[in-house]
């Protein structure tokens, strides 16, 4: 029963549409479907992505004297890799510098399947936020 519908569906499908505009769409749907795996737009918020052939963790195993550097698209999107470079704080995005609230500012800290680099970042604001890398190995960071 199945078989037939099924024979009937593929049929009309056959009759209705010439091979070349079939493969074209077909082609076009599974091309836009790899770029936004690729892109990552199809994965929850809060999964962890894929780079250069790794599992990243999507949070990072630090603890910033604030939130992690933003500028208003997102976690770590102040930030240069590890590194401390802006942040919106009271609608003012700010340039921001390793704050060395402790003898060092950045440090590496294990996380799962590798290591991620943190440092802690002061504004020119005032305010203070976190930056952080993911690498398998770990790293020295100089500012």
């Amino acid at each position: 029963m199945f078989e037939r519908k099924v024979r009937i569906a593929s049929e009309a499908l056959a009759r209705g549409m010439s091979r070349r505009t079939f493969l074209r769409r077909t082609g076009s749907v599974v091309v836009t479907g790899v770029t936004a795996l690729a892109v990552g737009s199809l994965l929850p918020k809060g999964a962890a992505r894929v780079e250069a052939g790794n599992l990243i963790p999507s949070t990072p195993n630090c603890a910033p004297p604030g939130p992690y550097c933003n500028i208003g698209t997102g976690d770590l999107s102040g930030c240069h890799g590890g590194h401390c470079f802006q942040h919106l704080s009271n609608g003012q995005v700010t340039t921001c510098h390793v704050f060395y609230i402790y003898p060092v500012g950045c440090w590496t800290s294990a996380g799962s399947g590798g290591f991620w680099t943190c440092c802690d970042c002061q504004c020119d604001s005032g305010a203070t936020c976190g930056c952080a890398q993911f690498s398998a190995t770990p790293q020295t960071l100089a500012e």
